[in-house]
């Protein structure tokens, strides 16, 4: 069982720790099976092979791969949907007001008279109107 606590780094650095753990032994069981003494004997069936491995790509999936695609597309959304007078924080903390919305880059207002252009990836999130008086109270 995972605990709920766990941030994403720990959850995929538990994930490369069972993969490489699964790996090495089942190298040592697959070294240490009995050979067979007949050599006429038929090849164990390829399931069993390729089994563990499909498991393993199935659990690499479901931990890194799908919850990095879904997170990549939840950003693509907001950062499609921005529009003139949205507020926003950057990357380096700022809160700005969205003045223009250009195809790569945002013309933002940081005071009254102070604009400047930053590029559409410097956006960390957009502050939900509700949020302007919480933001405005904790930065007094």
């Amino acid at each position: 069982m995972i605990p709920r606590n766990m941030n994403k780094k720990s959850l995929s650095s538990l994930a490369v720790t069972a993969f490489v753990l699964i790996v090495s032994m089942s190298a040592s069981a697959w070294a240490m099976a009995p050979h067979n003494a007949d050599p006429n004997a038929p090849p164990p069936p390829a399931w069993v092979q390729w089994g563990p491995m499909i498991a393993l790509f199935a659990i690499f999936y479901f931990l890194m791969i799908r919850p990095q695609s879904k997170q990549r597309k939840e950003r693509e959304n907001m950062l499609s949907s921005l529009k003139k007078g949205d507020r926003i924080v950057t990357q380096s903390g700022f809160i700005v007001t969205i003045v223009s919305v250009g195809p790569k880059t945002l013309e933002v207002k940081l005071a009254d008279e102070a604009r400047v252009q930053m590029m559409k990836s410097g956006v960390s999130e957009v502050v939900p109107a509700g949020d302007e008086a919480a933001l405005a109270a904790s930065s007094k």
